[in-house]
């Protein structure tokens, strides 16, 4: 597990140094996913056409299988084993919440149900993220991730007191039947979906309101 503060730093640090090589190699691949304009926050005039919407950035094997997905996600399917496969998702919206600490707004709405159940987390500056193993569902596994960061402090977007907040949430759920062990999701598949979000991006981007 990532320590809060300097080593999710350096780890961030070095997987985007080494990212551009590994792409290369073919072992990561960088993925973009845009927010639907349906979801996006309202703005006032003079841009009161327009909603703003976040745009995120994230870096995925490329021995994930892509699927198809909705408007504002991404879905992988991932072999850990021969008899373990999980279904993974990357959603991203934009939030109007409190400004606040952004460690302390993953905490707040991503709970573990024991800390044990905590295998990652991390927070540099205005961004922070943290994933979860949930309790199990009928003999299967699902881990959730919620990376978030500040997208604008706008006045024409975020009220006083209000910040705009992207928010990357991550569910990887595993298929009914598969045998998958703490293995697979506590040494492999959490760390991951960790490594992504520590070194997620994310933009602000207008659309006409649907």
């Amino acid at each position: 597990m990532s320590l809060l503060g300097v080593a999710p730093v350096l780890v961030a640090l070095a997987l985007a140094a080494s990212a551009p090589a590994a792409t290369q190699r073919g072992v990561y691949a960088t993925r973009t996913v845009t927010e639907p304009a349906a979801s996006g926050l309202a703005v006032t005039a003079p841009l009161s056409d327009f909603v703003a919407t976040s745009r995120a950035r994230v870096i995925v094997p490329t021995a994930w299988q892509r699927r198809s997905a909705p408007a504002g996600q991404l879905r992988f399917l991932t072999t850990q084993n021969a008899a373990c496969r999980y279904t993974v998702t990357y959603t991203v919206k934009s939030v109007l919440a409190p400004s606040q600490d952004a460690a302390a707004y993953v905490a707040a709405r991503l709970v573990p149900p024991t800390s044990r159940h905590l295998l990652d987390a991390g927070a540099r500056g205005n961004r922070a993220f943290r994933v979860v193993r949930q309790a199990g569902i009928g003999g299967r596994v699902r881990l959730d991730a919620l990376w978030a960061g500040v997208l604008t402090k706008r006045s024409d977007i975020a009220p006083a007191g209000q910040t705009a907040w992207t928010e990357i949430r991550v569910s990887a759920v595993s298929r009914s039947g598969d045998e998958c062990h703490s293995g697979t999701w506590r040494e492999a598949l959490g760390p991951t979906i960790g490594d992504s979000l520590a070194v997620a991006r994310t933009g602000l981007r207008f659309a006409r309101k649907p």
